[in-house]
């Protein structure tokens, strides 16, 4: 009778396996998986048919024991055979936020050095133009797209903005562009949004992209007075979930002021979106009555279902200095 309420267990227990299994299969994804609790349930089936041998009670409730053991297993090898269509997927997700970053060079472009000292001598000519106490957008193809023109006209923005975006540069080349493109302007307001481009490397190492934009941030704040403005990387990519999340982090530890931009890559216009979340906080006195209203009807025109995104946080002060004091 012991051995029948055994196996009874075991049946209704193992049950839950192959209807486990199943689904996983279907969901071609590891996310909901986890490898170290499949792994401890084999190690359980393991003993107790060791504990069957041991005591040679060689009868059916060990052949269910069995049956379980090999269900379970499989699940190992659907687990890895998940994680490469996870890995699949980023990739095939990484080539598909390029179409809002830009594209990566190709033969017969310019290399990136190149093109970068060309933007560099069109912005020395534009900023002895400039007026100082502007808005300023430094960042990579993301920001190097906008229309900025275009859109600061349709927005009715009075302030003065400019665009000083270098397209495909990576985080650990920007420290030589900092000077013509944020410096010399010497702007109010600075929104950086870097990471688009360096999110492609397979390899990239999350803790030292942070580092170096911790870095970008303290030789910003050292050398203006501006506000500084986090923009996260525009893809739902795993790795830039996880920068972003780091920079969320990183803003509330420096003092500056993190825009979330989530709902741009499923809006219908991602541009306009973008746009939408970035100029309220660019204008130079707080929004009034009048402002909403405009703001309103144009952004019904524009763009379906914005959100509100939030209220102005406080101005960096001495917990940024005391957050960059390491450097």
């Amino acid at each position: 009778m012991a051995e029948l309420l055994e196996s009874t267990m075991l049946i209704c227990f193992g049950l839950s396996w192959p209807m486990n299994l199943a689904k996983n299969i279907k969901a071609k994804t590891a996310r909901n998986m986890s490898l170290q609790f499949i792994l401890l349930i084999i190690t359980g089936y393991i003993a107790g048919i060791s504990a069957k041998i041991y005591s040679h009670r060689f009868n059916y409730v060990l052949a269910v024991y069995l049956l379980n053991l090999v269900v379970v297993s499989a699940n190992v090898i659907v687990y890895f055979i998940n994680r490469r269509y996870d890995r699949q997927a980023q990739a095939a997700n990484i080539e598909l936020c390029s179409d809002i970053s830009g594209r990566t060079n190709v033969p017969g472009k310019p290399s990136i050095q190149k093109q970068g000292e060309d933007e560099m001598e069109t912005y020395r000519e534009l900023n002895s133009i400039t007026e100082a106490g502007g808005v300023v957008l430094f960042g990579s193809n993301t920001f190097a797209s906008l229309p900025i023109g275009e859109l600061t006209q349709a927005f009715r923005i009075t302030e003065p903005i400019y665009n000083r975006s270098i397209k495909d540069i990576r985080i650990e080349h920007i420290e030589s562009y900092l000077k013509v493109c944020l410096y010399d302007l010497n702007p109010r307001k600075i929104f950086v949004n870097m990471g688009d481009v360096d999110i492609r490397d397979e390899n990239m190492n999350v803790e030292n992209f942070i580092s170096k934009y911790e870095w970008l941030l303290y030789m910003i704040h050292t050398q203006t007075q501006a506000s500084i403005y986090i923009v996260p990387i525009v893809s739902d990519c795993q790795t830039a979930c996880r920068i972003n999340e780091r920079l969320k982090e990183l803003a509330a530890q420096t003092g500056c002021k993190y825009i979330d931009i989530s709902g741009v890559l499923t809006s219908k216009r991602p541009t306009l979106r973008l746009f939408e979340l970035l100029k309220v906080h660019m204008r130079n006195h707080p929004i009034n009555f009048a402002d909403a209203m405009e703001v309103g009807n144009l952004s019904r025109r524009k763009i379906e279902n914005v959100p509100n995104d939030g209220q102005f946080s406080p101005e960096p002060g001495a917990k940024r200095e005391a957050a960059y004091a390491k450097h």
